[in-house]
């Protein structure tokens, strides 16, 4: 008689569109029994994000196809709780019951976390761990001496569910072992943006004429929350530079604090051909990347991954992205899909978008490259690994006692 499948716990802030594909996907595998917890039940319907500077409400299905629970904490947990706020002690009350044989969580910056893992571990369960943290932004030296504390003990009885190269060198920076360390590749639901590129590139000429882009120049792309982080006036001035040789377009989707200011540099610098999109739900923003030629990501810190990326590779667009933006080790092969240029030069920004918009051929063959490198980063990819993780093999189980007991 077969063992019963292990039954997984997985921790998460919210409710978050990109993961519930992969919840989906993870549900139809046989070898796991998953259980998603969400501390915070905000973000189910319409709730206010500063980022964008307006209130949102998802248009994509964020519970179809897996099983969740909302503890009754998660209706007085905002969705920025951090580790000074309360936890949820019936979440970490439902670990302690020991129904599950396995403990995922997503990030330690909240105290629920923390908790939970502290209990797992009393009820010998496995504790996985999937972060996006890397090491592209320098902290105060007091902070990286408490943060190697703390997670150097938190890393010492656990497992690794990386993101990514920059991610999988964090974690081994803090004292992650390669052997207790599996690849979760950062995702989207390719087949989902692969169908919708389809679909919309015999409407091409008409969502470039709704988006205002009347001609068939070059369109260069940007989505995102309008915040000092992505750098839109950064991204602007190099736009504006380039457009004074060559003709192109430029479509800014999104909204957030920094509206006012990027149409005031816009007007300032007279330049012509850039759109403003405002922000475009789930279901709307494919019809930007199908307008788009190629995609620009100049962000200046904390870009810890970049699924914008993923969505636009989706598209067969070339990609230009900063070197604080945590995807470029993995999506960006320099010169051959795309370029990495310092987050703080617009001369290196404006000659990459430049090269682009000046040599269709170029564009067509990085966006070829673009394709085949983003099919290695699937949903069915990241699942292997973590259901990899949560079953275990006898090497791993060896491999994770041995090291016990040499600590």
């Amino acid at each position: 008689m077969s063992a019963r499948p292990p039954r997984v716990a997985h921790l998460v802030s919210h409710p978050i569109p990109y993961f519930a594909p992969l919840y989906r996907e993870l549900a139809s595998r046989p070898e796991i029994d998953l259980t998603v917890y969400f501390y915070s039940d905000a973000t189910a319907r319409e709730f206010a994000d500063p980022g964008f500077g307006r209130s949102v409400a998802w248009d994509t299905p964020l519970f179809d196809g897996y099983r969740h629970r909302f503890m009754p904490s998660a209706a007085r947990t905002d969705v920025s709780t951090r580790m000074t706020k309360r936890p949820n002690w019936d979440i970490v009350r439902e670990i302690v019951s020991g129904r599950y044989d396995v403990l995922w969580v997503h990030g330690y910056a909240h105290m629920t976390t923390w908790l939970a893992v502290a209990a797992a571990r009393v009820r010998g369960m496995r504790v996985m761990i999937r972060d996006e943290q890397t090491l592209l932004h320098t902290r105060p030296l007091v902070k990286r001496l408490l943060k190697s504390l703390a997670l150097r003990a938190l890393y010492s009885h656990t497992s690794a569910l990386y993101i990514g190269e920059q991610n999988r060198r964090c974690f081994r920076r803090y004292g992650m072992p390669e052997s207790r360390m599996f690849a979760a590749p950062y995702c989207v639901d390719n087949a989902y943006f692969q169908t919708q590129a389809r679909a919309l590139v015999a409407r091409r000429d008409e969502l470039r004429a709704r988006f205002g882009i009347a001609d068939d120049a070059p369109v260069v792309l940007f989505s995102g929350k309008l915040i000092e982080k992505k750098q839109p006036l950064l991204l602007i001035e190099a736009f504006a530079r380039v457009r004074r040789t060559r003709r192109c377009a430029l479509l800014i989707v999104g909204d957030g604090p920094l509206r006012a200011a990027a149409e005031e540099h816009v007007a300032r610098l007279s330049v012509p051909d850039v759109h403003f999109a405002g922000f475009l739900n789930q279901n709307e923003i494919s019809q930007a990347y199908a307008a788009a030629d190629l995609f620009v990501l100049p962000s200046q810190l904390h870009e810890t991954w970049g699924l914008v990326i993923n969505e636009a590779m989706n598209f067969g667009l070339p990609v230009i992205v900063s070197d604080k933006v945590g995807c470029a080790a993995d999506l960006v092969h320099e010169g051959q899909n795309g370029f990495v240029v310092p987050h703080n030069s617009v001369e290196r920004l404006t000659a990459a978008i430049e090269t682009l918009v000046a040599d269709p051929a170029k564009r067509v063959q990085f966006g070829e490259e673009s394709r085949r490198i983003i099919s290695e980063y699937s949903i069915e990819a990241a699942a292997d690994g973590i259901v990899t993780a949560c079953v275990g093999g006898e090497e791993r189980r060896t491999a994770w006692k041995q090291e016990a007991l040499a600590r």
